[in-house]
């Protein structure tokens, strides 16, 4: 059996998942903060936010199982050579991004389903996200009670994702900018380097012995 070398860079599949969820995250989050910020008349207001923001994320839910799926079943790079505190921090951010990942549009989509709630797919059709026969046969002050609960809870975890988003993105430029080690660089499309990390720069040098 040959053995196994530990990755230097994430594959073309868990690479794409990753931005285009990034991308998806922070649309769907412009989205809501459009139609629940502002109002008809305002500049920056869009009509149809709404459908918009639920259909992005559909697509976010869909993109995430995939994404947890895939880094569940093939090899990734280990995290590089951090303390304890450093590593701990980096495994309880990453976990709690894929809890919200799949967290927030899980609860907004039961919101939907409490509501009866059809919604429109990008303008090509409508469609009632399925619901659970819990849910479905509620009386409806049942179901006016846990949409009231529900709904707070959607928001918060969404600014809270957010946060984690933000925290994500901080310690990759640190990693870049500050420790200059390879882990943003490993996450990108390009094959060139921002900045050659000192283990990349003596590699690539043939005078180095």
């Amino acid at each position: 059996m040959c053995p196994q070398f530990p990755l230097s860079r994430y594959d073309s599949v868990a690479i794409t998942l990753h931005w285009v969820i990034a991308l998806l995250i922070l649309l769907d989050f412009a989205l809501a903060l459009s139609f629940s910020r502002l109002n008809p008349g305002d500049v920056l207001y869009l009509p149809s936010a709404y459908d918009l923001h639920m259909a992005v994320g559909l697509g976010i839910l869909i993109l995430s199982v995939m994404r947890v799926v895939w880094r569940l079943s093939h090899r990734h790079p280990p995290l590089p050579d951090l303390g304890f505190p450093l590593r701990a921090l980096a495994r309880a951010s990453h976990f709690f991004l894929y809890v919200f990942m799949v967290a927030a549009p899980v609860s907004g989509w039961l919101v939907l389903s409490l509501r009866h709630q059809a919604t429109s797919v990008f303008g090509l059709f409508r469609w009632a996200w399925p619901s659970l026969p819990a849910i479905a046969t509620m009386p409806r002050p049942d179901r006016v009670f846990w949409h009231d609960q529900l709904l707070p809870l959607h928001i918060r975890m969404s600014y809270v994702g957010m946060c984690l988003v933000a925290l994500h993105v901080t310690a990759a430029l640190y990693h870049q900018f500050g420790r200059r080690d390879d882990v943003l660089i490993r996450m990108l499309p390009a094959r060139t380097p921002l900045h050659a990390s000192p283990l990349a720069r003596e590699r690539g040098n043939p005078e180095t012995p």
